[in-house]
C-alpha cells in the first residue's frame, strides 16, 4: 500500500481541504471518550466505515488501529492521545492512489461543570501531486458522511447514560 506522511492534528489548518464539524452531547467527556476509544464499535455510528481492527498497541501516541471503508484499508497511528479531551490520528497507509495526507483529530469540551460535553471532529485532507481536484471532489462526498455520524455518537452516547 503506499505510504503518507503523518502530519500533526495543527497540520489540518494548513490542508487543502478541511472539514469541520461540531456537537453537543448530553453526556460527560469520559462516556464519550469511552465511546471513541472503542474502535472496533465505530461502524455502528460511522456509517462510513466497514470496519476497524485495532492494532496490537491500540492506545496511546504510536497506537495504530486499520479502518476499512468501502472496502478500502487504512492505516493509521494516533498522533495525540489526551484521554478524555483529544483524539488525533494521521493515515499512513491506503490503496487510494489521489491520497497525499490525511489527519483528522477528535476534540472533547466539558460544558456544564463536565455533565456535557462539545465534539469537534476536524479532518484535513491533501490530494497526491496532480490530483488535488480529483481529492476534493472525492473528499465532498465523504465529508457529507461526518455529521449524520456525529448525530448517531450522539444518540448512542446519550442512550448509554440515560439509563
Amino acid at each position: 500500500m503506499p505510504t503518507h506522511p503523518v502530519h500533526p492534528p495543527e497540520w489540518i489548518d494548513s490542508a487543502p481541504i478541511v472539514v469541520e464539524e461540531s456537537i453537543g452531547i448530553d453526556a460527560p467527556p469520559e462516556a464519550v471518550w469511552a465511546e471513541i476509544t472503542d474502535h472496533a464499535s465505530w461502524p455502528e455510528w460511522f456509517e462510513a466505515l466497514d470496519q476497524v481492527e485495532p492494532g496490537s498497541t491500540a492506545t496511546g501516541v504510536g497506537g495504530t488501529r486499520r479502518v476499512t471503508a468501502q472496502r478500502l484499508p487504512l492505516d493509521e497511528e494516533f498522533t495525540v492521545w489526551d484521554e478524555n479531551e483529544h483524539f488525533a490520528f494521521a493515515i499512513t497507509e491506503s490503496k487510494l492512489p489521489i491520497l497525499g495526507a490525511l489527519a483528522e483529530s477528535v476534540r472533547l469540551e466539558s460544558v456544564d461543570d463536565g455533565a456535557s460535553c462539545r465534539v469537534t471532529y476536524r479532518q484535513g485532507v491533501q490530494g497526491r501531486t496532480g490530483f488535488g481536484w480529483a481529492m476534493k471532489l472525492l473528499w465532498s462526498r465523504a465529508a457529507a458522511g461526518l455529521p449524520p455520524a456525529l448525530e448517531a455518537l450522539k444518540t448512542r452516547v446519550e442512550s448509554k447514560t440515560s439509563s
